[in-house]
């Protein structure tokens, strides 16, 4: 299973949906953007692999366990992202991924910067920073 924490207009969650025909995706945000506009451009397959929750990322997983990538677009602040990370920590898999977004933009210092405090080791690619918890 995959989390996304910032779905948006939903555009990143249906390109994950689409690289892996049994790839099931829970996207949190707390608001909806234009969503159903993009939605509307894949087949029902694609849709019925998304469920889309309206609550902060910091509200943490629920019932949900055994997530294998963690997929965190949303506050893009410190302090936030250290929030989430923490809260959904516990529901990760053995081996799982999580990826943080906009990693080294200049307009989002915030993701860096909570990376840094996580002391997170890993690899950049593109604009996302990819760990492995331990």
């Amino acid at each position: 299973m995959l989390v996304e924490l910032g779905t948006g207009t939903a555009w990143t969650t249906i390109a994950l949906a689409l690289a892996d025909p049994a790839r099931t995706i829970v996207s949190f945000d707390i608001v909806e953007r234009e969503r159903a506009a993009y939605l509307a451009l894949v087949p029902d397959s694609v849709q019925r692999r998304i469920t889309f929750v309206t609550a902060p990322a910091e509200d943490g997983p629920g019932g949900l366990n055994g997530v294998e990538l963690l997929f965190v677009d949303s506050s893009h602040e410190r302090d936030p992202t250290l929030a989430q990370i923490a809260v959904w920590r516990p529901a990760l898999a053995p081996g799982a991924v999580v990826v943080f977004d906009d990693y080294g933009h200049p307009d989002y210092p915030g993701v860096a910067q909570a990376v840094a405090a996580l002391g997170a080791t890993g690899t950049v690619r593109a604009s996302m920073f990819l760990w492995q918890p331990a």
